[in-house]
Parts: structure tokens; C-alpha cells; sequence
């Protein structure tokens, strides 16, 4: 038994992992005409840089609505699907004439080791980003960046051997005075952009 225990520890991690988180998940998100949007917790503030090498702390963004997703450039599976949706509900605040005015997006890599600013160029490239209100970031320290992941309230695994990463799949909605109001799966499950944008819009006009 405790062979098996060590030889699937990791497997074993990253399904009580996905288990907990969408069970948390389920608990807070809701499809209501009407989104419950509690305030859960005050959003850690950060030092981070963005592509052009620019220091960022979330409090720069203050008075905005914050939709901040934790990605890494090397993902195989979620993060590429998900930032995709992010750029659809992108285009849809780009109507409205609310994205990067009232509401800023940041994508924020947990694998600084290989993410460098020019890998994360060219993962941003690959999408429709308009980076006038999306800013891609990195801190140098692959442990501050977990703990930074831990102190939103999200989780991160790493499989040393193989380098790859077990996380939330979670896009976490942050209102104007820097509060948590809202966690939302992101391309593992039916998420659709009107999703978002109707959480996003009811924290631009509180």
C-alpha cells in the first residue's frame, strides 16, 4: 500500500486537487441572471513585470475591475484554451468600451524558469491580445509566485520530473477596491465569455 502511495503520490495530489477546487468552485459560481458576488477576500497586492520590463503592483490598477488568470506558457492543455476565452471576452468589453478603461486583464506565469519576457511574447502572440488593457507578467522566483497563487487562494503542483504543472484552471474576478468577488472556471468546463462579462459588468457599474 505504501508503495502504491509513493509510485502514484503525484496522481494522487492533483485529483484531490481538482476535487477540493471544484467543489469550492461549484460553491461560488452560479449562472443566476444575477451574480452573488460576496466579497471572499482582499486580493494580495504584487510586484511583478510586465513585457516591456515595467515594474506592475496591482494597486496601478486600482479602480478597475481585475480579471487575473495564473498560466504558464509550456501548459499542454488548459492555459492556451482558456486565455482564447479570455480574448473573447476581451472583444466583447472592447464594444462596450469598458476594457482597459474600467476593467484590466493580467495573465500571470508561475514557471518564471522558462517563461522569460520574450517566451511570454510569444505565447500572448499566438492570441488576439490587446495590450492596452492586458498585461502579461512574471516574477523572477518561481516560490513567490506560489506563494503569490496561494495567497488569492489558489493551488499549484509541480511534477519535478517532468516540469509540468497541475493547477486551477480559475480566472479570479477582483472589483475596483482590490476585493476577491468572484472565482470562475475557465476552459475545463462550460464557461462561456457572457459568463464573465456579466460578472465583470455588474463590478463596473457597482
Amino acid at each position: 500500500m505504501m508503495g502504491f502511495a509513493r509510485k502514484h503520490g503525484f496522481k494522487i495530489a492533483v485529483l484531490a486537487l481538482c476535487a477540493a477546487m471544484g467543489i469550492y468552485l461549484l460553491m461560488t459560481y452560479s449562472k443566476s441572471d444575477t451574480p452573488k458576488l460576496d466579497k471572499l477576500k482582499s486580493a494580495p497586492n504584487f510586484e511583478l513585470t510586465d513585457l516591456g520590463g515595467n515594474k506592475v503592483t496591482l494597486d496601478d490598477s486600482k479602480g478597475k475591475v481585475r480579471v487575473i488568470y495564473f498560466f504558464y506558457a509550456n501548459c499542454p492543455d488548459i492555459c492556451p484554451p482558456t486565455t482564447y476565452l479570455m480574448t473573447q471576452v476581451q472583444d466583447q468589453l472592447k464594444k462596450e468600451g469598458t476594457f482597459g478603461k474600467d476593467v484590466e486583464f493580467m495573465s500571470i506565469t508561475f514557471d518564471p524558469k522558462r517563461d522569460s519576457l520574450a517566451a511570454m511574447s510569444k505565447f500572448a502572440g499566438k492570441f488576439d491580445v490587446d495590450t492596452s488593457g492586458w498585461k502579461f507578467l512574471r516574477e523572477d522566483s518561481e516560490e513567490a509566485t506560489k506563494k503569490l497563487m496561494n495567497n488569492f487562494g489558489l493551488d499549484l503542483i509541480k511534477d519535478e520530473k517532468t516540469g509540468l504543472f497541475s493547477h486551477t484552471d480559475t480566472i479570479t474576478i477582483v472589483d475596483r477596491e482590490g476585493e476577491i468577488r468572484k472565482y470562475m472556471t475557465g476552459s475545463i468546463q462550460d464557461t462561456k465569455a457572457d459568463d464573465i462579462v456579466k460578472v465583470v459588468d455588474t463590478l463596473v457599474n457597482e
